[in-house]
């Protein structure tokens, strides 16, 4: 299987995370981050082994913490403020838009998706990536003059991964696969409740936007302490175009 394809970060900020429960996503609070140039993912599991008769009896694995890189092309003031807890004031006819960033300022926490393109055996296929918690630092900043080589400036930023509680195995992601990319596409739509004209971190994205109808637990609000289908024992993915 290879990864070639990487599109569409959506992120919805959650107030209050209840135990026990998948969270709820609010219609309208929802925005693309930009355009997608990398995610690399990380999860960690700690081994803690029991040895008996000199040899290991059991093995439990703990879920230590999970970590996701993203990189977009352009992220605006507006996404930035949602993103990490800065006071954001649009702009009109008389007056600039800007962004304040405090030493105090807190990021939410956000529920935050996106789908890669796979192809196996000269077959496309779209998977949808769903991560239920997760918080955003803000990144390091740097410009450079303009030189005869145009070097692009990206957006990255880093954000920590965290689980459920109170569910049997303490789920902290989903992956959907898809045969189409506009199935991929409105799962997202539906998932995050967005509308045609939700705002963009970066660019104006275009879909097929509509109500949520999807029976799957998660951002509606559904299945309480529903065994979820979580990654092996830890690693490294990258995911990038």
């Amino acid at each position: 299987m290879a990864m070639i394809g990487l599109k569409f970060p959506v992120a919805t900020a959650v107030a209050n995370y209840i135990k026990g429960r998948y969270p709820e996503i609010e219609p309208g609070t929802a925005f693309v981050v930009g355009k997608m140039i990398s995610a690399d993912k990380e999860v960690k599991f700690s081994d803690n082994p029991l040895y008996a008769d000199d040899e290991i009896a059991e093995n439990y694995l703990n879920f230590d913490e999970g970590t996701l890189k993203i990189c977009v092309d352009h992220m605006t003031l507006e996404a930035q403020a949602k993103m990490y807890g800065h006071t954001y004031t649009p702009g009109d006819d008389d007056s600039p838009e800007e962004v304040e960033k405090g030493a105090w300022d807190i990021p939410p926490y956000f529920v935050f998706g996106y789908y890669k393109t796979v192809i196996k055996n000269n077959k496309k296929s779209y998977q949808v990536t769903i991560l239920y918690k997760t918080k955003f630092k803000p990144p390091k900043e740097s410009a450079k003059t303009k030189e005869k080589s145009i070097s692009w400036g990206t957006y990255e930023s880093e954000g920590t991964i965290e689980t459920l509680s109170g569910f049997n195995n303490d789920p902290y992601e989903k992956v959907v696969n898809f045969q189409t990319e506009d199935e991929a596409r409105k799962y997202l739509y539906d998932y995050f409740k967005l509308s045609a004209d939700s705002g963009t971190g970066g660019n104006t994205e275009s879909g097929s936007g509509s109500s949520s109808s999807s029976n799957d637990p998660p951002a509606g609000g559904g299945k309480d302490n529903v065994n979820d289908n979580s990654e092996g024992a830890g690693g490294t993915e990258n995911e990038q175009v």
